[in-house]
């Protein structure tokens, strides 16, 4: 999806003017050099995201819990590109993100899997830091980069914008979550939803009179996240109970806070 990342910043530009004047990205020529210093070539969405913010993002972080931005994230692929024997084929994971917490207990890094790719995004895996880099140690998101960057933006920038918030897990066979993700936005356009562009594989936001929701596929947690938000608590209530009813197998979920914001 070539449009992804321009989809992304009209959403943020349409409900947050300001904040793209505040970024700070990096220039294409410094990623360019350490993807020869790799021999690799990274997808245009991380390149698009760190030539917006790469460099300073304010209170916004793109990646969840994870640090993303240049300037630490040099000083480890500097130690990765020279460490012998490599700790991990570097052809085909780049590191994209770590836990900025020093004092985090069994912190992971967050890296791309290249060979899981198109040239436009990428799979995620986390692999356990502290130089743990094992086959076994590693971890799959179920989530490319552009689905967790879109989870990210949409979280911050439309589901924030309303004043009441709510959510619901859906669970279901790992198989059968796909579907299960297609009908609920399926149920959510017949009952007047609009499609907010990027419309993902994992991840779909609508629109209906008075709330956005968004919906999610969590397969590490073995559900379909729905988060919900809206002008009221009424609203938001009577949409979540609805889903309820047609969903036997969730439960609700709070949605108290923002992830994509620290």
């Amino acid at each position: 999806m070539t449009d992804l990342w321009p989809s992304l910043v009209a959403l943020i530009g349409a409900r947050h003017p300001g904040f793209l004047a505040t970024a700070e990205g990096v220039e294409r020529a410094e990623l360019a050099r350490w993807e020869a210093r790799f021999g690799l070539t990274l997808p245009r969405i991380y390149v698009d995201l760190m030539r917006t913010m790469g460099r300073s993002s304010g209170d916004f972080n793109p990646l969840g819990q994870y640090e993303h931005r240049l300037d630490p994230l040099a000083e480890h692929w500097a130690w990765m590109a020279e460490e012998e024997p490599a700790p991990y084929p570097r052809d085909r994971f780049f590191l994209v993100g770590f836990e900025p917490d020093p004092s985090a207990i069994s912190p992971f890094e967050l890296f791309l899997d290249l060979s899981r790719g198109d040239g436009v995004d990428a799979a995620l895996v986390e692999m356990g830091s502290n130089g743990v880099y094992e086959a076994d140690a590693r971890h799959d998101l179920g989530q490319t980069l552009g689905e967790l960057l879109a989870e990210q933006i949409l979280t911050s920038f439309e589901l924030s914008a309303w004043p009441e918030r709510s959510g619901l897990l859906i669970f279901g066979d790992e198989p059968r979550l796909p579907s299960i993700k297609s009908e609920v936005v399926q149920q959510l356009r017949d009952l007047g939803g609009s499609l907010l562009p990027p419309d993902l594989a994992g991840v779909t936001c609508l629109r209906l009179a008075g709330t956005s929701v968004l919906v999610s596929l969590e397969a590490r947690l073995g559900c379909v996240a729905v988060a919900i938000a809206g002008n009221t608590r009424e609203d938001v209530a009577a949409l979540q109970n609805r889903l309820r009813a047609s969903w036997p197998r969730s439960t609700p979920r709070s949605m108290s806070g923002d992830r994509a914001h620290r």
